[in-house]
């Protein structure tokens, strides 16, 4: 199996790619060594703030707040009091992060892991993986952040796949596409579509970091429900273990329960009205701003964009030892779109 690491790092800002043989199955993206005590995996001392019908509410020591989840056996702690937490899901759109109880502990709100880099995290799902970083990883990071942001597309070898979130469940649609591309028979085609679906699905919501219910409406409605749960497992891998699998139905669906973990990319990229958010614009701006570096024989480069967007830049470039730092001038323009502009 080809396992390559895509990566890129300037103004203490990385994203990476994770590909599999040729397919990015993960992307990832932020500061280079994020503090956050809101991301996956993180343990650390928070405090009980708050409690509200049996939900627990926890703030974090950099101050952000998470939903604890106890086990029935805990009793709640008194409000105030100190507990070691691991984060198991991030925060998305109007969901608070939701923290895994470990245990009841002393002295002030404070991380007990240490950040982890973009490459880092990354590198968890594939130690062995080659790397490839600088310019050379763009084509890759480029393509698969736009998968990421955008799941739905054609399947290779034929066949299309929809992946739409909604507020309830990610409904995923299989279609064969157009009838002169079925090589053989009606039915051998759509079983093939149909078990390429599966495993496309799973590599879509890991890269995409989507979650929840997830109902998949295959072609067709007579399948082995043995197999088709068996690909699953097989699709998800390691992973396979937390999935809930239900019955596939009488209508042809696939159904599952993937557990939140990351947030997904688009949730960070964009609100719900799909404006993009400034820190986001910020990054894109820096990028494009690295870019025009390259070709414009080393002169000024003015970055345009709404105040916030400008103080999002400012925040990534301060004490920023990038030699294109000294040569971006910052222009505020609240009458300019979020995305900004480099003149």
């Amino acid at each position: 199996m080809s396992v390559v690491l895509y990566y890129h790092s300037r103004f203490g800002i990385a994203r990476g790619a994770l590909y599999l043989n040729g397919q990015p199955h993960y992307y990832d993206e932020g500061l280079e060594i994020d503090p956050s005590c809101a991301r996956v995996g993180v343990r650390s001392v928070a405090r009980l703030s708050g409690r509200a019908g049996g939900v627990n509410f926890l703030t974090l020591a950099d101050g952000v707040e998470a939903v604890l989840d106890l086990p029935q056996n805990i009793k709640a702690p008194a409000l105030g009091a100190a507990v070691e937490v691991e984060i198991i899901a991030e925060a998305r759109r109007d969901k608070r992060a939701r923290a895994n109880f470990i245990k009841l502990s002393e002295g002030e709100p404070r991380r007990i892991t240490p950040p982890m880099s973009v490459k880092a995290a990354l590198l968890r799902h594939a130690p062995d993986a080659r790397l490839v970083e600088g310019d050379d990883a763009a084509d890759y990071l480029d393509a698969a952040e736009t998968e990421a942001l955008s799941p739905s597309g054609p399947m290779s070898n034929g066949g299309y796949l929809s992946i739409e979130p909604t507020r309830a469940l990610i409904a995923c649609d299989v279609d064969a596409g157009a009838a002169d591309t079925i090589a053989a028979s009606p039915k051998q085609w759509a079983r093939q579509c149909n078990e390429r679906a599966i495993f496309e699905v799973a590599r879509r919501l890991r890269l995409s970091n989507l979650a929840g219910l997830v109902v998949v409406d295959l072609i067709g409605r007579r399948h082995d429900a043995d197999i088709i749960r068996g690909l699953a497992q097989t699709a998800f891998g390691d992973e396979a273990a937390r999935l809930i699998i239900a019955p596939v139905t009488k209508f042809g669906t696939l159904e599952f329960i993937r557990p939140w973990g990351a947030a997904p990319l688009r949730d960070l990229a964009y609100d719900e009205a799909g404006r993009l958010r400034p820190d986001r614009a910020a990054r894109l701006l820096l990028r494009q701003a690295a870019e025009a570096g390259r070709h414009d024989g080393g002169r000024l480069l003015t970055i345009r964009a709404p105040s916030v967007v400008i103080d999002a830049v400012r925040d990534y470039i301060k004490g920023s030892l990038d030699p294109l730092t000294a040569r971006l001038k910052l222009e505020r323009d609240d009458a300019a779109p979020m995305a900004g502009k480099i003149v």
